[in-house]
Parts: C-alpha cells; sequence; structure tokens
C-alpha cells in the first residue's frame, strides 16, 4: 500500500481560500473605470456653435464612479451629470423639428472597447493577488 502526502495540496488550498477575491475585482474595476474615461473623452469630440466657437463641456463633465462593494457584488463605471449627454449619445431632433441629428456613440463605442479589455485586466489583478499568496 502507497502513501500519500496531500499536506503541501492542503496547505494550498487554505491559502487559495485565504485570498480577498473581492478586492482583486474591486482592483480591476478600478483600472477598468480608468480607462473606460480616457476611452471616452477621448471619443467626445467638442461640440461646435454657430459662431464658430467650440465647446467641450461635455468632454470634461465625464466623472469615474466611486467603486463601491457590498456582498460580493463589485459596482463601478462612469458617468455624467450633464442632462443633454443623452441627446448627444443618442441623436434628437433640431430645434425646428424638421431634421434629425445622429447621434455620436462615444459611450457606446467606449463600452465595447471596454468590453474588450476587462478580462484581461480582472485575469492580470486575479494572478497579482495569487501571486502574493503563492510565495
Amino acid at each position: 500500500m502507497n502513501e500519500i502526502d496531500f499536506s503541501q495540496l492542503e496547505k494550498l488550498q487554505k491559502q487559495m481560500e485565504s485570498v480577498d477575491y473581492t478586492k482583486a475585482c474591486a482592483s480591476a474595476m478600478n483600472v477598468i473605470s480608468q480607462r473606460a474615461l480616457k476611452y471616452i473623452s477621448n471619443v467626445t469630440k467638442p461640440g461646435h456653435y454657430k459662431n464658430g466657437k467650440t465647446g467641450g463641456t461635455l468632454k470634461k463633465s465625464w466623472q469615474v464612479e466611486r467603486t463601491t462593494v457590498s456582498g460580493s457584488t463589485v459596482k463601478g463605471g462612469i458617468y455624467t451629470a450633464l442632462e443633454y449627454a443623452p441627446y448627444v449619445e443618442f441623436g434628437h431632433r433640431t430645434a425646428n423639428h424638421e431634421g434629425w441629428v445622429q447621434g455620436r456613440f462615444m459611450l457606446t463605442i467606449s463600452e465595447g472597447e471596454i468590453q474588450d479589455i476587462a478580462p484581461q485586466v480582472l485575469e492580470a489583478k486575479i494572478k497579482k493577488f495569487l501571486g502574493g499568496v503563492m510565495k
């Protein structure tokens, strides 16, 4: 009969259980939110006015939402408090109601970019947290 020593495996299991995965996810959310802010700021173009001046209020208004943790749920993201942002995003009627101004889809475009990088960011953060345990 052979004997198998599982003590090292049990030690690894305890180390893995000690990792705060929620903290890793919150850290990843902070990185993802900052990247989203960068993407959307780059995609949001200043408006042009009839007098030839350009705006920039919407571009400057994007902000990172504070990352929150509630149980095992991590929330974060970006937002703007400007009331007209949805009209720029999705389009709107002209002032005389005879035409249509196409939407710019700044948030929609940025969301696609973030969905592409989010898994890699999360994986990197989890590896970093696991690396601290595996030493």
